[in-house]
């Protein structure tokens, strides 16, 4: 039996939120990926990056994946403290 390759629809509907659901989060949403400004990523780009997201670290912002059926959370990896003004 050929083992199947990525999710079902309702796996990927589940992994993701709807607009009310991610407007309801006050959070930024983003059409697309090229909106998104740098230093946000999504879980997997995290993970690639090796500094991972927590199981409980909430998202800083959202994107709207076509693919996945919805709004896909974004981790803010910016580096923190920045130039001094």
């Amino acid at each position: 039996m050929k083992k199947r390759r990525g999710r079902t629809v309702a796996e990927r509907m589940a992994a993701s939120l709807r607009r009310e659901e991610a407007e309801a989060t006050g959070k930024p949403l983003y059409a697309s990926y090229t909106d998104v400004p740098p230093g946000l990523y999504s879980k997997t780009a995290c993970m690639k990056l090796k500094c991972p997201a927590a199981e409980d670290e909430a998202p800083a912002a959202y994107v709207l994946n076509r693919n996945w059926l919805g709004y896909m959370p974004l981790y803010d990896r910016r580096e923190k403290g920045g130039q001094q003004g």
